[in-house]
């Protein structure tokens, strides 16, 4: 959680100074479309009980909050925290910010309707814990939604003889994504699942797969940044973000 923190800490301002992040559209990731176009929200979102697990800047609960729901965000970066709750302000909406990682995520959050994640749970080295959890809090027939890097976009895109594609050296034990400091200290990683891993992970822990989404990108997206437009390109014939959404089992 140490390295987590101290991550985000340092890179909050210039990620969301950088970052273009809609509150008027519930994002799964960037530079493809929102929930506008995904529909994998419940229709009525009304008094709908809903926590955001690694919330970042809490926009994905903001524009929730505005269509009536009654929502909780928490975020193991105090930054994030900070500037959430700026935002929430601004919007003119109530949002209930915690400093919570999670891996610190217990019963005592109490009971949601909708447990939303978006690029938050590959942070995470016990997404398995994290799944068990979220099946905990939800009500009977609760829904989980959870967007993440694709396995795909783990892979090397190269150019080879007036022709590109994608590269992967291994798909059956994909290694993490490190990230490093100035001094070439790893703070941080971003882990890539299998749709096998994922499946198996959700099952186990009595959830059932409702959609798989693997979106193309889309002109005009509710995320996106200037390094996010750079990759667009190469982006545009394969999937660089993953959404599932599953239902609690009984």
């Amino acid at each position: 959680m140490t390295e987590q923190f101290n991550y985000w800490g340092n890179i909050v301002e210039q990620y969301q100074k950088e970052s273009s992040i809609s509150c008027t559209d519930f994002h799964y990731g960037p530079l493809i479309p929102g929930d506008r176009f995904l529909k994998l929200l419940p229709k009525d979102l009304k008094d709908l009980n809903c926590l955001e697990i690694a919330c970042g800047g809490a926009q994905n609960s903001i524009y929730l909050a505005k269509n009536g729901a009654k929502c909780t965000a928490l975020d193991s970066s105090k930054a994030q925290i900070t500037y959430a709750k700026k935002l929430a302000q601004e919007n003119s909406t109530n949002v209930d910010l915690k400093l919570i990682s999670m891996e610190e995520i217990s019963p005592q959050l109490g009971n949601f309707d909708l447990i939303h994640s978006a690029y938050g749970l590959n942070f995470s080295s016990s997404f398995n814990d994290v799944i068990a959890i979220s099946h905990e809090l939800l009500n009977d027939n609760g829904i989980l939604i959870f967007s993440i890097p694709h396995p795909l976009f783990s892979g090397e895109f190269l150019e080879l003889d007036n022709e590109s594609g994608l590269f992967i050296k291994e798909y059956f034990d994909i290694k993490p994504e490190q990230r490093f400091d100035e001094d070439g200290k790893e703070i941080t990683r971003s882990y890539f699942y299998s749709f096998d891993e994922i499946s198996s992970i959700l099952a186990e822990n009595n959830f059932l797969i409702e959609r798989i989404c693997e979106p193309r990108l889309c002109e005009n997206p509710p995320y996106t940044s200037e390094l996010w437009e750079e990759y667009r390109e190469q982006m545009q014939s394969f999937p660089g973000t993953l959404i599932i959404k599953a239902v609690k089992n009984k």
